[in-house]
């Protein structure tokens, strides 16, 4: 071997020694990184005193329920365990805190794993009919000593007269202690009539079967389940004059397209008005009233719509709940509950699953420019602003349409453009299957009601991958975050960008 070969070998052997103590002291950071990490974490659970004995049966139950008052309690458990049950009412950092009450398993499912360690209420054999709370002999003073703020006297020995006006309020209170005070009236033979235009699926063939045996429901499912449909299914198969009650005129405008589309035979027997409409139809007497978006109905503006002549009754909603807590006026207005898990739903591909996502900007100037930048990406889009100066500025920068209370034609703009800026007129009830994305820009504060309908319009998309964008500015997101647990409380992630 030459010289000059001895030397090239040389070389090679010293490079790969020096590549050698280059992975060496790599490995040696590495490893020290490993230890301290490890030191760390250990002293970490020093601290915290963890007790390896407990954490078999944490994982069995790793959650809390602590009362928080009669029929209604906290169910809290760590962010990181994928568990949903009820009400979020706040999150902390580790924590989601739900509340769960009697509503809960009325308006949807509580795990049958959990169901038992809810000790509700006893719900008592009284039933509300014609003006009386019909008690039977054995609890009549029981009844007496409960409701006497209702009752105007006995009539005989097992029913009370309930006071004029007060039989609502008597229903509600009943509701509240976890009592559901209907008569069923079944619907009567001769009060139907066939029609197979609209084949039901499973589960609502099961919710028109407790319709024909109870003459009163709520239907509480999640968006874009086929409410309104079923809706247009009983108007088909009810005779007489009919009532469906929304609120607002573009809800009009969707009712009116369906019944032309599917039941258009039975367009005259039907009308359709908003919540604000009572002095129109209060004298009026109906086979049937629907209200649409029955979490309305509650509003003291609204609740005399519960009094009109009907011999039946139905109410729709898919965010059943009230920020000011009248949930019990929701079932006391309507009927029997008939709900539906939404994870049951999703699993039956029923409805779709929006991803979430939540963009943290410094202000509404960056608003804007992220905005410009999402509509790059050229997708029908709904653009939910509730501020009309700033909804006409979007409008005008982009070049879209502009929906809004004065808007003719609201539907049509809607599906006509790719993409359009819409008010609160949008928020409810509207069903767009080509809907791929929702971008809210302005809001109302923390609202969680709205959050949820607002979303609920994607579960509505035939498309695969619908998407939620929110944009928040960091004031925003401090004062209003908790308008997202209307999402997360539904099993869904939200992923945060800033």
């Amino acid at each position: 071997m030459s010289d000059f070969d001895t030397a090239e070998v040389r070389q090679s052997v010293m490079e790969a020694l020096a590549k050698l103590d280059e992975l060496k002291h790599s490995i040696d950071v590495l490893q020290a990184q490993i230890k301290s990490d490890f030191e760390r974490k250990m002293e970490l659970f020093r601290f915290s005193q963890v007790r390896q004995e407990f954490l078999e049966p944490f994982f069995e139950e790793p959650y809390v329920i602590i009362p928080k008052r009669a029929n209604e309690w906290y169910v809290i458990a760590p962010k990181w365990l994928d568990f949903q049950i009820g009400w979020l009412e706040r999150s902390t950092k580790s924590y989601n805190i739900f509340v769960v009450n009697r509503y809960v398993k009325w308006f949807s499912e509580i795990p049958a794993s959990l169901e038992d360690k809810f000790k509700f209420a006893k719900p008592l054999p009284f039933k509300v009919y014609d003006g009386m709370l019909l008690t039977g002999k054995e609890l009549q003073e029981e009844a007496l000593r409960r409701y006497k703020h209702f009752i105007t006297r006995r009539e005989g020995e097992d029913r009370l007269r309930i006071k004029k006006g007060y039989e609502f309020k008597l229903i509600a209170q009943m509701i509240e202690d976890g009592t559901l005070p209907f008569m069923p009236l079944p619907v009567k033979e001769e009060d139907l009539r066939p029609y197979d235009g609209i084949k039901l699926r499973n589960y609502q063939q099961y919710a028109w079967n407790e319709f024909l045996c109870k003459g009163a429901i709520g239907v509480f499912w999640a968006f874009g389940s086929g409410k309104s449909l079923f809706g247009v299914y009983a108007l088909a198969r009810v005779k007489g004059r009919k009532l469906v009650v929304v609120p607002t005129l573009t809800l009009k405008e969707q009712w009116l397209e369906r019944i032309a589309k599917y039941i258009p035979q039975y367009r005259n027997e039907i009308e359709v008005v908003t919540y604000h409409a009572y002095d129109k139809v209060k004298n009026n007497e109906y086979s049937l009233v629907c209200y649409d978006e029955t979490q309305h109905l509650p509003a003291n503006t609204f609740v005399r719509l519960a009094t009109l002549k009907a011999k039946y009754r139905m109410g729709f909603s898919g965010s059943p709940y009230r920020e000011d807590g009248r949930e019990n006026y929701i079932i006391a207005l309507t009927g029997f509950p008939v709900g539906m898990s939404w994870e049951e739903l999703i699993r039956l591909q029923v409805v779709r699953e929006p991803t979430f996502r939540v963009y943290i900007l410094s202000d509404n100037r960056e608003k804007m420019r992220k905005l410009g930048e999402l509509l790059q990406i050229p997708v029908k889009t709904l653009i939910f602003c509730d501020w009309l100066d700033l909804g006409e500025k979007i409008a005008k920068t982009f070049n879209i349409p502009f929906v809004y209370g004065e808007t003719r034609d609201r539907l049509d703009v809607i599906r006509e453009s790719q993409a359009c800026v819409v008010s609160r007129v949008g928020d409810e009830g509207i069903s767009l299957p080509g809907i791929e994305r929702v971008i809210e820009v302005a809001f109302l504060y923390g609202s969680r009601m709205q959050e949820s309908q607002r979303f609920g319009r994607l579960m509505h998309s035939a498309k695969e991958e619908p998407e939620h964008i929110i944009l928040m500015t960091e004031e925003e997101f401090e004062n209003y975050q908790k308008r997202l647990y209307a999402i997360t409380e539904r099993g869904f992630r939200i992923e945060f960008m800033r």
